[in-house]
């Protein structure tokens, strides 16, 4: 009976230093089953960016972010129509400029 105890504790033991050091490691890492996308709240896996470049902008866009002509405004103040929300999003990762949603319409 002791032995079956012994072996008991130490497996309850390294069970909880196990879970210890999960919790440790993890505390800095989002969950692994959280998936994480690019811009936020967006259907652009970051993921997905990370592995194949800007090129998902233009080929994993969904239809209906294809439906309408954006508005988008840089910070510098200069407004430009884009065809739909992609080529936006598209153009933002080529290059430095920053262009932000405003309407889904012309400007």
């Amino acid at each position: 009976m002791f032995y079956y105890s012994t072996i008991l504790f130490l497996l309850l033991l390294m069970a909880d230093s196990l879970n210890a050091q999960a919790n440790y490691v993890n505390a800095t890492h989002p969950r692994p089953w959280k998936v994480l996308y690019y811009p936020k709240k967006t259907v652009f896996k970051k993921a997905d960016l990370i592995d194949k470049g800007c090129v998902v902008f233009l080929k994993m866009c969904p239809r209906f972010y294809k439906r309408n002509v954006v508005c988008a405004r840089h910070y510098d103040g200069h407004y430009k129509t884009f065809d739909n929300y992609c080529e936006m999003e598209y153009e933002n990762c080529n290059s430095w400029r920053q262009w932000s949603l405003i309407k889904h319409t012309r400007c």
